[in-house]
């Protein structure tokens, strides 16, 4: 007696447990008959464990195995968007797989749909297709602990609302989640019948790898957390119609590496982003920005830490950025209407100037962002024994910059400076000698 039971619950314990549920049916049961690895589509027999999920209140299992389809696996199928609400689930990711070489989307979902554990290929060797097409809503949906390669878009859908992404391994596509409005036109916000915007979801443990946009949304009130971008174009895409702006987004805790442009930002209120690595490119070869934005409203950006390379730290049109954003060799760019401010009154850096009048690049922890008056403070040894201490104003207004003399308590006062894309560039004016050595300036924001 004592074996018997221990046998029932390994049994029940075990993947093969699931033949025995009645809540859970098999696409390999003999009422639908798919067989795994023998390379015959297997779409009429799938669909048929689906719809009969569907209309007896039950989930849908797939075994161990890669189980060809060519059709479009419809969930709503028979009850419409509202009312196909199961859970499709496999017994690893790692080992059930749905491959398709065909261009279609391989499972089509709305409303409080659950798919776990699943492998989702696309084998024509080319992108095309969608793994997961949301055409019309998803509310309270889970899509969790999958592989995605191969599809022209990974997850694809609009009005997507109060749903959780999470534990997903996505590659080889050229949108890894894309959640739009109607067709290719980001969403209104609850003017139907032009639609919503993707609202209160979760981006948990989402990593993207050779894609043109990891994550690309017309979303507010959504979270991204402990998330990776990969060898991309673009890491994370945040974007709303001119006439309604997104808002209220939260990126967390997330890594970017071989990224070119890690956020890109247009018609947004608000994002809050607290704690991100983004890795640049060689000095030769160096990736674009860190953030692109457009008519970003305020972006808040805390812990950034960051190496290599870039072109552009930040690159901002009528956007105010606070916070500061680590980009080696990267320079703001900014228009008039933008505000950089990385929370610092006063910045300080070391300097030496040759005497030769050659312009100098200051650091790029000191720095000139929007329209704004600065105090600069520069100080030294000329020709090795001149103590040098000499105070200036630069005016920084619309992309035209001037500076003026407050005074130098010793030297000559003959440090010129320019204004250059929000970079500070310094000369010397004097020839012969020794220049600046040993200095140190600083840039005190006054206005």
């Amino acid at each position: 007696m004592k074996n018997s039971s221990l046998a029932l619950v390994v049994a029940l314990c075990s993947p093969l447990a699931y033949a025995f549920d009645a809540n859970i049916v098999s696409i390999t049961d003999s009422r639908f008959g798919a067989v795994a690895n023998d390379n015959i589509d297997d779409s009429a027999q799938i669909q048929a464990a689906i719809n009969y999920a569907v209309s007896n209140n039950k989930s849908v299992y797939i075994p161990a195995g890669t189980f060809n389809v060519s059709k479009t696996l419809d969930i709503t199928q028979l009850k419409g968007n509202h009312n196909s609400r199961i859970k499709i689930f496999g017994e690893k990711r790692e080992l059930s797989t749905l491959e398709t070489s065909s261009d279609i989307s391989l499972i089509k979902v709305a409303h409080g749909v659950e798919l776990h554990d699943l492998s989702l290929r696309q084998s024509a060797g080319y992108t095309q297709g969608k793994a997961i097409d949301i055409p019309f809503a998803s509310y309270q949906s889970n899509f969790s602990k999958l592989n995605i390669s191969g599809f022209d878009k990974g997850i694809y859908g609009k009005w997507i609302i109060w749903s959780r992404f999470e534990d997903l391994f996505i590659a080889n596509v050229n949108v890894g989640i894309e959640l739009h409005g109607n067709g290719q036109a980001p969403a209104y916000w609850n003017l139907e019948p032009g639609g919503w915007f993707n609202n209160v979801n979760v981006f948990d443990n989402v990593y993207v790898e050779k894609s043109d946009t990891g994550l690309k949304l017309a979303a507010m009130g959504s979270n991204i957390t402990n998330s990776t971008v990969q060898n991309s174009r673009v890491g994370v895409e945040i974007y709303g119609p001119a006439e309604h702006y997104t808002w209220n987004n939260q990126i967390s805790n997330f890594y970017a590496e071989g990224v070119q442009t890690v956020f890109k930002v247009k018609n947004s209120r608000s994002l809050d982003i607290n704690g991100v690595f983004a890795q640049g490119g060689k000095s030769s070869s160096r990736a674009t920005a860190v953030i692109d934005a457009e008519n970003g409203g305020v972006i808040t950006i805390k812990g950034m830490t960051g190496q290599d390379w870039w072109t552009h730290s930040a690159i901002l049109k009528n956007t105010y950025l606070n916070g500061h954003v680590v980009a080696i060799g990267g320079t703001a760019s900014l228009d008039a209407n933008s505000t950089y401010s990385n929370g610092q009154s006063k910045q300080t850096a070391a300097i030496a100037l040759p005497a030769n009048s050659s312009w100098v690049a200051l650091p790029d922890s000191v720095s000139i962002a929007g329209n704004s008056t600065y105090r600069v403070t520069i100080s030294g040894l000329r020709d090795g024994y001149e103590p040098v201490l000499e105070e200036y104003t630069i005016f920084n207004w619309n992309g035209v910059s001037r500076y003026g003399k407050i005074s130098h308590k010793s030297g000559n006062g003959r440090v010129k400076f320019k204004v250059e894309s929000g970079k500070i560039f310094a000369q010397l004016a004097y020839n012969g000698g020794g220049g600046l050595a040993g200095g140190k300036v600083t840039v005190e924001k006054l206005h």
